[in-house]
């Protein structure tokens, strides 16, 4: 009998964060930068002993003519994380990785021989707003010829792509409300429901009226990513990049001084992020006034950025008289918490973290455990 991988990915700019089933839920997070591969670096790896760490550390696909290295790899090939790029152009490259990462760690394997592997995907999809109404059925075309043959670090492997399922970033949340108003005896069909995504590369508004999938009148994802600070930090940093690993993990830390490989002197990264910061929350509230609506409305907050900026936003709803309305990622967190207890080596994550993971958890919970989702229609 062929082998099954049920898989939920976000593809975020920060993350790849995946949830998927091996006898229990499991979770798989791979860095966002993508590398490829010449043949000449990717034999030196291979002697350096390459396939023997682990998969999620080590990720590299060949299909087609190309390979591409991705996550810590990428970042040790200096990959970048293609901000500048939209996501379809490297979701074939994310997904693959990822499913190899799943395939290698569940699947039997024949005394770590390149004898190949074949199995049946059940794939979700998490994909920006805008991509999700133009490129989905282009994308998922483009998975179904990949899947067929590629190898991951070598050993050829065979998928069926069985069943996809592809929604909005944001739907995840979205599908989740549902399900905890099923409980309540409430059809989430007979509400309007904003989802306000705060992501790494944009910030989007989806708009579910009645059930009703986002439409380009009442939702966009234009608004300002939290890669906007970043740019706005690197201006006052020189010979500093934006999607710098580093930096982002120096503003979340709140460090007040920001160290460049090679250079004895440290900039002031504490100034700079003032300025940073006011202009990330100039551009925000005025996405905001322009897009939410004027109506009786439940809004779900979601993405880390918005913790980020978490005091100004209540600020902000509560001057709008939205407070008693509002309903954050973070409520899904006990529950994701209960799913992955007792999975072994699993520290439980920080709040932002579990934050990030809340819309792909949406995805999977509404997949995996229910037998007649809410959908949007």
């Amino acid at each position: 009998m062929t082998a099954k991988l049920q898989t939920y990915i976000d593809m975020g700019s920060s993350a790849t964060k995946c949830f998927y089933w091996h006898r229990k839920p499991e979770l798989l997070h791979l860095a966002p930068q993508v590398a490829r591969l010449n043949p000449s670096r990717l034999d030196r790896l291979t002697l350096g002993g390459l396939t023997s760490q682990e998969p999620e550390d080590s990720a590299y696909i060949t299909v087609g003519n190309g390979t591409y290295a991705v996550g810590a790899l990428a970042i040790a090939q200096k990959g970048d994380s293609g901000l500048a790029l939209p996501k379809r152009d490297r979701a074939v490259y994310k997904i693959l990785a990822t499913l190899g990462v799943i395939a290698d760690k569940t699947l039997s394997r024949h005394d770590s021989d390149n004898s190949g592997c074949e199995f049946g995907v059940h794939l979700g999809l998490l994909l920006p707003l805008e991509e999700y109404w133009q490129d989905r059925k282009e994308l998922k075309a483009q998975m179904q010829g990949a899947i067929s043959e590629f190898s991951f670090r070598g050993k050829v492997l065979s998928g069926q792509l069985e069943r996809i399922e592809m929604q909005p970033e944001g739907a995840g949340l979205y599908l989740a409300k549902g399900l905890q108003l099923a409980k309540s005896g409430i059809s989430i069909r007979d509400r309007t429901v904003v989802v306000l995504m705060f992501g790494h590369r944009n910030l989007s508004i989806l708009t579910f009226e009645k059930g009703s999938t986002p439409q380009e009148t009442n939702s966009t994802s234009r608004g300002p990513g939290f890669v906007e600070y970043l740019k706005q930090c690197a201006t006052e940093l020189p010979g500093v990049a934006p999607d710098d690993p580093a930096l982002l993990e120096a503003i979340l830390q709140n460090h007040e001084t920001f160290q460049i490989p090679g250079r004895q002197e440290a900039l002031d990264l504490s100034q700079a992020s003032i300025y940073a910061r006011e202009f990330y929350l100039e551009r925000v509230n005025q996405f905001l006034v322009e897009w939410l609506p004027a109506s009786e409305v439940d809004v779900i907050v979601g993405g880390g950025a918005a913790y980020f900026i978490r005091a100004e936003l209540k600020q902000f709803f509560d001057q709008r008289g939205l407070t008693q309305q509002i309903a954050w990622a973070e409520t899904l967190r006990p529950e994701m918490m209960d799913v992955l207890r007792g999975q072994e080596g699993t520290a439980e994550p920080d709040l932002i973290t579990s934050v990030r993971w809340a819309d792909v958890y949406g995805l999977f919970k509404t997949f995996m455990y229910s037998a007649a989702p809410a959908q949007p229609r």
